[in-house]
C-alpha cells in the first residue's frame, strides 16, 4: 500500500470508528488489533538483530497469527551489520522486509526510509505516556514518529559488594563521590577501582560515558545553531573530568585505555575491577557461568550523575519502524501493535524458564515498576527506572557516524596518547564543523 493511502485509511478508521462494521462481526480484540482478520494469510518479514528478547517474541508468533492469520518471520543479522543492511535494503528498493529494528542515533540519516506512524497512533489511540520520555522521543526525528520502543539500555553503576564492604566504601551517587570509592577500594583491595572503556573502533562506545560528563557539566555536542559546543569551557571541563578517571585519579584500570565495552565487563567479570558504569544487561554477564564472580558479589545502583545527582543520563533505545517500501504497512502496523503490548513485554521478562529467551529488557514504565518483573529480575528493572529520570537519547544526525567517528578518536588520543584536552577538542570541533556544514545542519 503506499504511504498516502495508508495514512488515508488510518485517518477514515479514526472519523468511522466501530460503526463502520456491523455489529455481529465486532468480536473485541486485544492491542486495538482489527477484528475478523483483514490480512489474513499474509507474511510480514522482520529484520532484526540476534537478542534474546526477540528469540522470545519470535517464540510466541504463532499467537499473534492465531489473532490475526498474519505470518511472521524473524531475520536476524549481527548487530555490527544492521545498518549496512537496512541501507542496502533501502537502496535496492525492494521492500524485502516489512518492519526493522534500528537504533535511535540512525534515525536522522534513515528517516527516508521509515514510514511516519503518527496517523495510526492516533488512530489506535496507542498512548505514549506508557513508555519513559527518553524511550517514546527516540523515535521522533523532525517532528514525526518513525517507530515504537522495543529493546532500550539504561546505564547502571556495578560494583562489587564485597570489595565494598572490604573498604568500607559507600555506595556513590555522582561521580565524584564514584571516584572517591574507587580510590579507597583500590587502596584497600589492591584491585583496580573501576573498569573504562577509552579505545576507539568499537562503535563509539568510549563516547557514552563522555556524553553523562558533558550534559553533567551543563555542555552540549552542538549549540542551537547546529555549531560544535563541547569545546566550550565546560566541555573541556567535562572531559577532562572523565579523561582524569585514569589519568589524574589513576583509579581506572590501566588496561582501560585500550578496553572496549566488552572487555570493561569482562575486567570486571574476571575480578580485575572493582565498578564500572556500563548497560543494565551487564547484569546477566556479571553473574553468568563465564563469571568469576557469585551472584551475592554484584550490586548495582542508579547511574552516578554530576550536579549533585541530578544531571542527565544516556539510554540507547532500538525501535521496530515500519519500511516506507514495505507493500502491506496495515499489516505491519497489526504487527507493531502486537509486538509492544505491555502484556507481552511482562510476559518475556518473567520467563526465565529458558536461558536461550530470557531476558531483562523492557521499555514500558508498568513493567519497570512491576513487582513481579522485578522479584524475576533482581530488583534491576526498578533501579533502571530511577536511571532513567531525565535520561537523554543519543544525538540525532544525519551524519552521526562521520561526527562519532571524529569525537571517538579524540578521546582515544587524549587517554593513550597524553594529548591535551583543550587543543584535542578545538581541533576535532573543527572537522566535526566541516562535516555538519556539508549535510546542512540536519539534526534531530
Amino acid at each position: 500500500m503506499k504511504r498516502r493511502h495508508f495514512i488515508e485509511a488510518a485517518g477514515a478508521a479514526a472519523v468511522a470508528g466501530a460503526s463502520a462494521m456491523p455489529a455481529f462481526a465486532q468480536a473485541t480484540l486485544p492491542y486495538a488489533l482489527k477484528a475478523n482478520k483483514p490480512h489474513a494469510g499474509k507474511t510480514l518479514n522482520v529484520l532484526l538483530p540476534p537478542a534474546s528478547q526477540f528469540r522470545a517474541q519470535e517464540k510466541r508468533l504463532a499467537e499473534f497469527e492465531k489473532l490475526t492469520g498474519i505470518k511472521v518471520v524473524y531475520s536476524y543479522v549481527p548487530y555490527g551489520q544492521l545498518l549496512d543492511k537496512i541501507t542496502t535494503e533501502a537502496v535496492a528498493g525492494n521492500g524485502a522486509y516489512d518492519v526493522i529494528a534500528y537504533q535511535d542515533s540512525w534515525l536522522a540519516a534513515l528517516s527516508g526510509y521509515f514510514e511516519p506512524i503518527d496517523a495510526v497512533v492516533k488512530a489506535d489511540a496507542l498512548d505514549l505516556a506508557r513508555y519513559p520520555k527518553v524511550f517514546s522521543a527516540a523515535s521522533i526525528y523532525e517532528g514525526k514518529n518513525y517507530g515504537l520502543p522495543v529493546r532500550a539500555h539504561p546505564q547502571l553503576f556495578f560494583y562489587r559488594k564485597d570489595l565494598y564492604a572490604q573498604a568500607g566504601a559507600t555506595v556513590p551517587r555522582t561521580w565524584q563521590e564514584m571516584i572517591a570509592s574507587a580510590k579507597l577500594v583500590q587502596e584497600k583491595t589492591g584491585v583496580p577501582g573501576v573498569a573504562m572503556d577509552y579505545v576507539k573502533g568499537s562503535g563509539f562506545q568510549n563516547l557514552w560515558l563522555w556524553f553523562n560528563c558533558l550534559w553533567g557539566h551543563g555542555s552540549d555536542l552542538l549549540d542551537a545553531a547546529g555549531k560544535p559546543r563541547f569545546n566550550d569551557a565546560a566541555g573541556v571541563l567535562a572531559t577532562q573530568a572523565y579523561v582524569d578517571v585514569l589519568v589524574k585519579h589513576k583509579v581506572a584500570n590501566p588496561g582501560s585505555t585500550q578496553f572496549n565495552e566488552y572487555d570493561m565487563v569482562n575486567s570486571m567479570a574476571q575480578g580485575a575491577s572493582a565498578s564500572m558504569m556500563v548497560w543494565w544487561w551487564t547484569y546477566s554477564v556479571l553473574t553468568g557461568a563465564r563469571s568469576k564472580l557469585k551472584a551475592e558479589q554484584v550490586g548495582f545502583a542508579p547511574m552516578v550523575r554530576f550536579e549533585d545527582g541530578k544531571s542527565p543520563t544516556v539510554a540507547v533505545i532500538m525501535p521496530f519502524g515500519i519500511s516506507r517500501q514495505s507493500r502491506q504497512k496495515e499489516a505491519a502496523w497489526e504487527f507493531m501493535k502486537w509486538v509492544t503490548n505491555p502484556e507481552l513485554e511482562h510476559a518475556i521478562v518473567t520467563d526465565k524458564s529458558d536461558p536461550a529467551t530470557a531476558d531483562i529488557v523492557a521499555t514500558h514504565i508498568a513493567t519497570l515498576a512491576d513487582e513481579k518483573v522485578n522479584q524475576a529480575n533482581f530488583g534491576l528493572p526498578a533501579v533502571a527506572l530511577k536511571s532513567l529520570d531525565g535520561a537523554r537519547g543519543l544525538p540525532k544526525l544525519v551524519v552521526w557516524p562521520q561526527v562519532a567517528s571524529v569525537l571517538e578518536t579524540a578521546i582515544s588520543e587524549m587517554v593513550s596518547n597524553g594529548k591535551p584536552v583543550k587543543a584535542t577538542l578545538d581541533d576535532a570541533a573543527r572537522q566535526v564543523e566541516r562535516i555538519t556544514q556539508r549535510s546542512g545542519g540536519r539534526r534531530g
